[in-house]
C-alpha cells in the first residue's frame, strides 16, 4: 500500500507537469498522461523489489521514453532513466536522492535548475561523485583527462563519461577505454610484439598510469564456457574455500593453490583454470592516466626475473556485481615447479622464470643432445673395434 501511494503521488506530480506542458492541446496531453501511467508500471516491473519506494516514485516519470529538457544552448538533455538499469547498478542501494539531494519532490519539476549545456551539466555533476569518491577525484585531478577538461576539450571524459550515470557497473579498464580509444588499439601493433595478447592480459592502466603499483591477478576462468567464473549471489564459496586452503592465513602457496583449485573443480566437467592479468594494486589509481609519451614502454618492466608486478599476487573470482573478489597469494607461486599444473595458461617470458624449470630444461637439452651423441659415439667405436678385430683375424689366418 505504501509503494502504491508513493507511485500515485508521483503520477499526480507528473500529470500536473503534463497539463502545464500541453496546455491547450488536450489530445496530446491525454496521450502523454497515458504514456506516463504505462511507464510507471513498466518501471515497477523492471525494478520491483530492488529499489526503494522513493526511487520507484522517481521512475514513475523518468522511465518515460523520450523524456527530455530543452537547454539554453539549444540542445536537449535526456531525462529518461531505465528502471532496469538502475536496479542493476552498483548505486541502487543509495537511491536517487543521494546524488540529487537538491531536488525537492514536492516542488519538482516546477523548480528545475536552469542548465545551459549538457557538457557543462556533466562537469558540474561530478561534485556529486566526490561525496563518496574523493580519493578517485584526487587521482583524476592529476590525470591527462582532467587537464583536457580544464583546457576546454569538448569530449574529454568526466566521471560519467567513463562510468555512466544511472547505469554504473564494474567494468575492466579495457572495456572502459575502448569506448573512446578503439582506433588506438591497432597502433600498439606497430611497436608492441603480440599486441593482441598484451591487450588481453595487461590492464590499460598498468602501462598508462606509470606511477601506480602493479600486481598479477590470477582470475578463475571457465574454459568450457569461455568466460570468467562468477560467484553466486549470497554464496561466497570462493572466499570460504580460499581461507580453508590457506591453513596459516598468510596467503596461498603453491600447494595450497593446488588444493583450492581441486575444491573449486569438484563439480566441473572441464577443470577451471587461472588466467593471469597485470593489474593495479589499487584500482583507484586507474583514474590517474598520463599522456602517452609517459606510458610504460620498456619490456623489462615485466619481462625480467623479479619484476615489480610479479612481486605481488592475488587469486580472484568475479563477484556477483562484476567486481573481482581477491585473495592474497605468495608471489613465488609464479615461479614454483609445484604450480605448473595450477597455472597452465599463465606464462610471461622472464617474469615467471623458474630456476628449477631452467635446470630441468638444461637436463632435457643435455639429454636430448647427449643421448644421440653418445649413441653415435658408441656406434663409431664399435665399428672401429670390429674393423680392428677383422684385421687381426685376417693376419692370424695368413700365418
Amino acid at each position: 500500500m505504501k509503494r502504491k501511494g508513493a507511485n500515485m503521488k508521483l503520477l499526480r506530480i507528473g500529470e500536473a507537469a503534463i497539463r502545464a506542458k500541453f496546455h491547450g492541446r488536450p489530445l496530446a496531453g491525454a496521450m502523454a498522461s497515458i504514456s506516463l501511467f504505462l511507464a510507471s508500471f513498466a518501471a515497477a516491473g523492471a525494478a520491483a523489489g530492488l529499489l526503494s519506494e522513493t526511487d520507484m516514485a522517481c521512475l514513475g516519470c523518468h522511465s518515460i521514453e523520450g523524456l527530455e529538457k530543452p537547454l539554453g544552448s539549444g540542445e536537449t538533455l535526456s531525462l529518461h532513466v531505465s528502471g532496469e538499469a538502475v536496479a542493476s547498478s552498483v548505486h541502487r542501494i543509495f537511491g536517487c536522492a543521494s546524488c540529487h539531494a537538491a531536488i525537492d519532490p514536492a516542488n519538482h519539476p516546477a523548480a528545475a535548475a536552469d542548465i545551459q549545456s549538457a557538457r557543462q551539466y556533466s562537469i558540474e555533476r561530478a561534485v556529486a561523485c566526490q561525496m563518496c569518491h574523493a580519493d578517485a577525484l584526487e587521482q583524476y585531478e592529476g590525470s591527462l583527462h582532467s587537464a583536457r577538461v580544464r583546457g576546454g576539450h569538448p569530449i574529454a571524459p568526466v566521471c560519467t563519461g567513463c562510468h555512466g550515470s544511472h547505469t554504473v557497473s564494474p567494468r575492466t579498464a579495457y572495456e572502459t577505454c575502448i569506448g573512446c580509444h578503439a582506433a588506438d588499439l591497432s597502433a600498439h601493433s606497430q611497436w608492441l610484439p603480440n599486441a593482441a595478447l598484451h591487450q588481453e592480459v595487461v590492464s590499460c592502466a598498468a602501462c598508462h598510469a606509470p606511477e601506480a603499483a602493479r600486481m598479477i591477478d590470477l582470475r578463475l576462468y571457465d574454459s568450457a564456457a569461455k568466460q570468467w567464473v562468477v560467484e553466486k549471489e549470497g554464496a561466497p564459496l570462493f572466499e570460504q574455500l580460499a581461507q580453508s586452503a590457506d591453513a596459516n592465513g598468510d596467503g596461498l602457496d603453491a600447494d595450497e593453490l593446488r588444493s583450492l583449485l581441486q575444491e573449486l573443480n569438484q563439480d566441473a566437467a572441464i577443470p577451471r583454470t587461472l588466467r593471469g592479468r597485470v593489474e593495479l594494486r589499487a584500482d583507484v589509481e586507474a583514474h590517474r592516466l598520463s599522456d602517452r609519451t609517459h606510458a610504460i614502454r620498456a619490456c623489462d618492466n615485466c619481462h625480467r626475473h623479479g619484476a615489480e608486478p610479479f612481486r605481488n599476487v592475488t587469486v580472484s573470482v568475479t563477484g556477483p556485481d562484476g567486481r573481482p573478489m581477491r585473495y592474497p597469494a605468495h608471489h613465488d607461486i609464479l615461479v614454483s615447479a609445484l604450480a605448473v599444473q595450477s597455472l597452465p595458461e599463465f606464462y610471461a617470458i622472464g617474469g615467471t622464470r623458474s630456476r628449477v624449470l631452467d635446470a630441468l630444461l638444461v637436463l632435457a637439452l643435455l639429454g636430448g643432445v647427449g643421448v644421440p651423441a653418445g649413441h653415435m659415439t658408441m656406434k663409431w667405436l664399435f665399428r672401429k673395434y670390429r674393423a680392428r678385430r677383422a684385421h687381426s683375424d685376417g693376419g692370424d689366418d695368413a700365418r
